[in-house]
């Protein structure tokens, strides 16, 4: 079911999947101050108490009468349905709430267009487009990569421009190549830690957010735990990712703000330590070769890797005084096609952890590591 306001009779109606009429979707930041904002409960509202509730938000109301405005400018009255996430969602029903997040990037992607309404840039200067705070929400970003079609207006609905039109703009501030923001089909061939890179420095209201807005990145879905905090709900996204994909580039991040000799699993907490990896990609060099699943247990992480112990006399240089560390070869490469690993310190049996995880090696770098060397495949568990 969807539920949608009929810009016409200003309504909202629900249909079935199969019976939705063509719509246009907003993708907006919602005020500083949530009350402010026109939601549901207003707009179901009998007409009289209605109109009461949306003048005591002006803001709000001017936002979604001037929308649908333009979907009727836009589309020569052809199209007559908007979604807007403050009306067409009952946001204090969990199990609804669940189900909207779950299916939000398809509810964008099967949008006719996406009007990204900069209700804080004043002007139709585009060459200043990234100072928008718009560009700073973890949710736009998929608002911004699934549809189709995005039209950009500035406060007073002004349009700036579509997608194609402001290409070089967007690539610029979102570092997105463009051809993943004009056609979302190509965002599959992303790696996942490309795809982790665009989510850095954005930020969201509601600390776990920050995993969930990034679910129709990764096509996974999972169930809401508002309350589990931004890490234990982060690193479910990323056991979620392991159940559908095999990119070992999920695993090459480097740690921020804290000593290089913190030691930890294979799993980031935060989306910001691929800042520097969108470039990794996967390998198809004999060594990085592995068919092997992968995936998490309560010993951490299980997956098949090849090892190379760090030279004895070469140790101070890589890990200071950790002793029992080797390099562990993942299956991803850099865009110089130069393989990549980690620090592996041996605690016991097949257990491992990552140390020094400030740091990804360049396998071509290391004195004594050959494709030879990193022959044998074994399986090791890192928590």
């Amino acid at each position: 079911m969807i539920r949608l306001l009929n810009v016409e009779s200003f309504t909202l109606q629900q249909f079935k999947d199969e019976e939705c009429p063509p719509y246009v979707i907003i993708s907006h930041r919602w005020a500083e101050d949530p009350s402010q904002e026109v939601v549901y409960d207003d707009m179901a509202q009998p007409p009289k108490l209605r109109s009461s509730r949306l003048k005591s938000k002006p803001a709000s109301a001017s936002k979604i009468t001037q929308a649908c405005q333009k979907v009727l400018e836009h589309t020569n009255g052809e199209i007559t349905h908007l979604w807007l996430d403050t009306v067409c969602i009952k946001q204090d029903n969990p199990m609804e709430l669940s189900t909207a997040i779950n299916s939000m990037y398809r509810l964008y992607e099967e949008a006719k267009v996406c009007f990204a309404y900069l209700s804080d840039f004043p002007s139709t200067e585009v060459q200043t487009l990234g100072q928008s705070d718009w560009f700073n929400r973890g949710w736009t970003l998929q608002e911004l990569i699934a549809p189709r079609e995005v039209q950009f207006f500035d406060r007073d609905w002004r349009l700036l421009g579509d997608k194609w039109d402001l290409r070089k703009e967007l690539t610029s501030r979102t570092n997105i190549d463009k051809k993943y923001l004009i056609d979302s089909m190509f965002k599959n061939f992303a790696s996942v830690s490309k795809r982790m890179s665009w989510m850095v420095g954005r930020r969201t209201t509601v600390p776990e957010d920050t995993a969930y807005c990034l679910l129709g990145i990764f096509d996974v879905n999972m169930p809401l735990l508002y309350g589990e905090g931004k890490k234990r709900a982060f690193r479910r996204l990323q056991e979620e990712i392991m159940k559908h994909s095999d990119d070992q580039t999920l695993f090459v991040w480097r740690s921020e703000d804290l000593a290089s000799e913190v030691c930890t699993g294979l799993l980031a907490p935060t989306p910001d330590w691929f800042r520097t990896t969108g470039n990794y990609r996967r390998s198809f060099r004999s060594y990085s070769l592995c068919n092997e699943p992968y995936h998490m247990t309560n010993k951490g992480v299980a997956i098949y890797v090849r090892l190379h112990d760090v030279p004895i006399d070469r140790m101070d240089e890589f890990i200071g005084k950790i002793v029992g560390t080797h390099v562990g070869a993942l299956a991803c490469e850099d865009d110089r096609g130069r393989g990549m690993g980690v620090h592996l310190q041996h605690l016991v049996g097949d257990q491992y952890r990552r140390v020094k995880t400030n740091e990804i090696l360049d396998l071509s770098e290391i004195e004594g590591v050959t494709d030879a060397d990193l022959e044998y495949l074994q399986r090791i568990y890192v928590c």
